[in-house]
């Protein structure tokens, strides 16, 4: 067949991929106008600690370091970035993008890639292996892609709207029952295992919990058996050289140093809320961010489904109940979103007396590092590919896939149908998300003035040492290549007061920090006393830190500039910062 033919056959199929890239630059358009300068409104410490990483990876890369590990954060006990969102299967292989063009660009980059891949690759299973519409497979895949909740988790989250390997992954498990040489599938799906491992285990170990509801729902219990027989030969080899591969991957995210086990309690708490299935998402075209603001946060929106959806899946599960599949995928989407409800339900902000029965898995292994409001992002690509099956069997009347059940009798009005879906889905078109300019980097820093003023190998301490200092430290951090270490930080970390080691948000707070925090918050210079003189002592000696670091921007600066000079001695002011050197 000659070029030109295999194009014409493909047409469609290269109008679905392009259109997904053009819907995924669009919808992130305000952040490409310019991706070293401005970041996403609605999640800026997400971004933040992304750049941090996709800058460590690069300089890891060229360095020669440890891409699993850093003491270039939170000094000194560093992260175990294997049990924090660290990317390493985007960051490594964009490594050459982030050292030519900084870490904002490949930012940029895979959060539009997390949009437009996954919906590609779900038209790509869906147009090969579910239905024989392209067009049904093409509608199913952009929900599947750019749906409320990947709209949502794309705004800081890259690592869970990334999903393109889920596709092939449920794709070849479905498919073990089939005959086929074992070792070959083997390999290829431990391989996707181990790429998915370095994007986002959380995706992985949902993806699996989905796998097990759908399999037993959908196969009679006569299947099940030789199922397992037919797929047993398969999963051994995956799991032989998966486990070879993470072997000490997942020891060192486990149980290495700075390993934590569970999240915090406050993490394990967000669940959905009821009320949330029926309301729109703040970034669809009807969206009313007041009207939800109680439902949860703009990163975690991953029930809104709205009104109109939640009817029509109603009447696709009876209309469409004898199909096999089609059942499956319902009873596996209404297991997952009642999971999503957590151990407490929640109805418009407020926790109700029902109990979820979330609360007989949440302390089990695994499952403790599970974020609630997550098991629903479960939800979305099963009711992709129930739109896409609605499409091709009441819309497009083709015919019944091969070796279903017997199906749903064929409307005479498939226009009703149509206007259904179109009423349900117009809704949920998504808007560009919003972004703004970055607050500027002291220019002591993005200047490389700080080279001749820090000590070679420098630990800083930025002060006053609240939140936002921290996550502040990190982008002075970023602009330097990571070519000094701060001490704090945004990341996960084990809290040491928790005695399980469950994990914390950043390091905890030292006493010098807590008194320049509430310098910082009520603008009151203390006497400071020669007991804290030398507790400030003790504390930068344990971090073994070189230079203490104040940004003139900073409210309330001069009441903490004096603070620190009583702890430390006078500083000296260079450019936009004050320093204290504390060797």
């Amino acid at each position: 067949m000659k070029i030109g033919e295999r194009l014409r056959g493909h047409t469609f199929d290269l109008i679905a991929v392009a259109s997904c890239l053009v819907f995924a630059v669009v919808l992130l358009m305000h952040l490409w106008q310019d991706p070293r300068t401005r970041m996403l409104s609605d999640n800026n410490q997400d971004q933040i600690f992304f750049e941090w990483v996709l800058t460590h990876a690069a300089h890891a890369v060229s360095h020669g370091e440890s891409p699993i590990f850093t003491d270039e954060l939170n000094a000194p006990l560093g992260v175990n970035l294997m049990a924090n969102t660290s990317i390493l299967g985007l960051a490594v292989p964009l490594s050459p993008v982030t050292l030519l063009f900084g870490a904002g660009v490949t930012f940029a980059i895979i959060s539009t890639l997390a949009l437009a891949g996954t919906a590609v690759a779900w038209y790509f299973v869906l147009s090969r292996d579910v239905v024989s519409s392209k067009a049904a497979a093409y509608v199913g895949a952009l929900f599947c892609g750019f749906g409320p909740a990947m709209v949502s988790q794309v705004t800081g989250h890259p690592n869970i709207a990334g999903q393109f390997l889920i596709p092939f992954i449920v794709r070849m498990v479905i498919r073990l029952r089939e005959p086929g040489p074992a070792v070959r599938r083997g390999l290829g799906l431990a391989a996707l295992v181990v790429y998915q491992c370095f994007i986002n285990e959380e995706i992985l170990f949902l993806t699996a919990c989905a796998l097990a509801v759908f399999l037993v729902a959908y196969l009679p219990p006569r299947e099940m058996l030789p199922a397992a027989r037919a797929a047993l030969p398969t999963l051994g080899v995956t799991a032989l050289a998966a486990g070879a591969v993470l072997a000490y991957p997942l020891w060192h995210q486990f149980a290495g140093p700075q390993a934590y086990h569970g999240l915090p309690e406050f993490v394990r708490g967000f669940s959905s809320d009821l009320g949330s299935f029926t309301e729109f998402s703040r970034r669809s075209i009807v969206g009313d961010p007041a009207r939800i603001e109680k439902m949860g946060g703009a990163t975690e929106e991953n029930t809104f489904f709205g009104w109109p959806l939640l009817g029509l899946l109603v009447a696709v599960a009876v209309a469409m109940w004898r199909h096999r599949a089609a059942r499956a995928l319902v009873i596996t989407t209404v297991v997952f979103g009642i999971l999503s409800l957590g151990g407490v339900v929640r109805y418009e902000g407020e926790e109700t007396t029902w109990h979820g029965p979330w609360q007989w898995l949440d302390d089990l292994p695994l499952f403790d590092s599970v974020v609630p409001t997550r098991l629903a992002l479960v939800m979305t690509p099963l009711v992709g590919v129930l739109i896409a099956l609605v499409v091709e069997q009441f819309i497009d009347r083709r015919p019944e896939p091969v070796g279903e059940e017997s199906g749903p009798a064929r409307p005479a009005a498939p226009i009703l149908w149509a206007v259904a879906l179109t009423v349900a889905l117009v809704p949920l078109v998504p808007t560009p998300q919003p972004a703004s300019d970055r607050a500027p980097v002291p220019v002591f820093f993005s200047s490389g003035q700080w080279r001749e003023h820090l000590p070679k190998s420098a630990t800083v301490v930025a002060v006053p040492g609240g939140w936002w200092e921290q996550l502040d430290a990190m982008r002075w951090a970023t602009t330097a290549d990571l070519d000094f270490k701060i001490v704090g930080g945004y990341f996960l970390a084990p809290d040491p007061n928790h005695p399980e080691r469950h994990a914390m948000f950043g390091p905890s707070y030292p006493p010098t920090l807590s008194l320049l925090s509430g310098v910082a918050n009520d603008g009151a210079v203390p006497q400071v006393t020669p007991d804290q003189q030398a507790q400030a002592r003790t504390d930068v000696d344990y971090w073994g830190a070189t230079t203490v670091v104040l940004a003139d921007r900073h409210g309330n600066s001069e009441a903490v500039r004096r603070t620190v000079d009583q702890l430390f001695g006078p500083g000296r002011h260079v450019s936009d910062v004050w320093l204290w050197d504390v060797r």
